[in-house]
């Protein structure tokens, strides 16, 4: 159920990485400013923005390591593993990933609440990285920190993928005692492009211990991030109360647009989300109707089926002005309907 693409002139519903509420200025400064000297390498612009990020999460700049992305983040960490575990239905990113690098995959079931059903699979190992996302993608949700722990106890590694953090309720992994010391066997990734909806740049960061992040620099590719994505964070960093200026418009907004799913009547169920879009099951009854509606109004959602949730569609937190648009498409299917 996703929509056609749009003319030049016909803009669609804000897809769910993108900012309802445009760019940050002074990123958008940074960049302009920086135009005039594209034809040279950014030396200095990775320290700079490594430094700036680091500071950011309260770590050292040894702690971190900027990569194009989390597929890169994701090539960079399995150097140390032999195999890799994640979640189903979860980003196929990892899976993706990880054949692409000749190595083996291993799902965790979640079961219908997309919640583990179990603990941890004993054949996890110390030779294994595991790939998690908190909170979910896609489903939105937060895995109980228990059974996290119990994963970070089994695994050599543990990857926890933050990329919609700063839209959730629940502690960032980053948190912790200022007297102990980081646990060598985690690694936790944020992205800059989801944080503040910049989802024209690819950069975000591994953090770890200081240890495993000089043993992964090296497998980072030469110069791997643009210079207009460096200056664009570099820009962002620079200026902080934007990421909470947008975090709090989708907090509020996504609650709104939950209740409006649910009010429609064309959803079965809507379940409540962490990140910065809404999980929706339209009845089937309406569901080729919607679609259709959707389609030609150009409104752009994500049918979930490719993601291992059929049935489900993801909505994303869009602008007042998005949001009227999609109002005035579901009214249109809920007048369409036979009562």
């Amino acid at each position: 159920m996703v929509a056609a693409h749009p003319s030049a002139d016909e803009e669609a519903l804000l897809d769910w990485n993108e900012s309802p509420i445009g760019p940050p200025a002074l990123a958008v400064k940074r960049v302009i400013d920086a135009a005039g000297r594209l034809h040279r390498y950014p030396r200095g612009l990775m320290e700079e923005v490594a430094a700036l990020a680091a500071a950011h999460f309260g770590v050292a700049p040894g702690n971190v390591l900027l990569t194009a992305g989390v597929d890169e983040a994701i090539d960079i960490t399995l150097s140390i593993a032999a195999r890799a575990w994640g979640v189903k239905p979860g980003f196929d990113g990892y899976e993706d990933r990880v054949l692409a690098n000749g190595k083996e995959f291993h799902p965790i079931p979640l079961g219908p609440d997309w919640q583990p059903t179990a603990a941890p699979d004993p054949a996890i190992g110390p030779d294994d990285i595991v790939y998690l996302a908190q909170p979910g993608n896609p489903t939105g949700n937060l895995h109980p920190a228990e059974w996290i722990a119990q994963v970070r106890a089994a695994a050599g590694h543990v990857f926890i993928d933050e990329t919609y953090q700063e839209f959730c309720s629940g502690p960032s992994a980053l948190r912790r005692r200022a007297d102990r010391p980081w646990d060598p066997r985690l690694l936790v990734y944020r992205s800059f492009s989801k944080a503040a909806g910049l989802a024209g740049i690819r950069l975000g960061c591994l953090i770890g211990d200081q240890e495993t992040i000089a043993r992964l620099e090296p497998r980072r590719r030469f110069m791997p991030i643009d210079a207009v994505s460096l200056n664009a964070v570099a820009g962002l960093l620079e200026e902080p109360e934007f990421m909470d200026r947008l975090s709090a418009y989708v907090r509020e907004a996504r609650a709104g647009l939950t209740a409006r799913l649910r009010a429609s009547g064309l959803f079965e169920e809507v379940r409540p989300s962490e990140a910065n879009f809404v999980l929706a099951k339209p009845y089937p009854q309406a569901a080729d109707a919607l679609a259709g509606q959707l389609r030609a109004d150009l409104v752009r959602v994500k049918d979930c089926t490719v993601l291992g949730m059929p049935g489900w569609l993801r909505i994303s937190v869009s602008s007042e002005d998005d949001r009227a648009r999609f109002d005035a498409s579901l009214d249109r299917v809920v007048q369409a309907l036979p009562v």
